[in-house]
């Protein structure tokens, strides 16, 4: 035996997720805005600068390997090539 199984918290660490491998399976993030009620998702949302937005951040994986999502920064843009973008969330959220 070489290691050991602990019920303790997950710590932090300085490994990006991206070159982390927690599950064999793909997972499936996604960006949904909201109305103003959080009540209603928005098909095709249209904002203007300043404007509040109410945005969800989730992922989607086996129940046995419970995730959460942290959301460091997020630009908005015209598309996905434009040079133009705008800051929704800086400086770790």
């Amino acid at each position: 035996r070489t290691g050991g199984v602990s019920s303790g918290a997950v710590q932090p660490t300085w490994v990006p997720f991206g070159s982390t491998v927690a599950h064999r399976r793909r997972l499936r993030f996604a960006l949904d805005a909201y109305d103003s009620t959080w009540s209603s998702r928005l098909r095709q949302p249209t904002y203007s600068l300043g404007e509040l937005i109410n945005i969800e951040a989730s992922v989607s994986t086996d129940p046995r390997l419970p995730l959460r999502v942290f959301v460091d920064e997020c630009v908005a843009s015209p598309s996905a090539a434009a040079r133009l973008k705008y800051k929704v969330i800086a400086d770790n959220g």
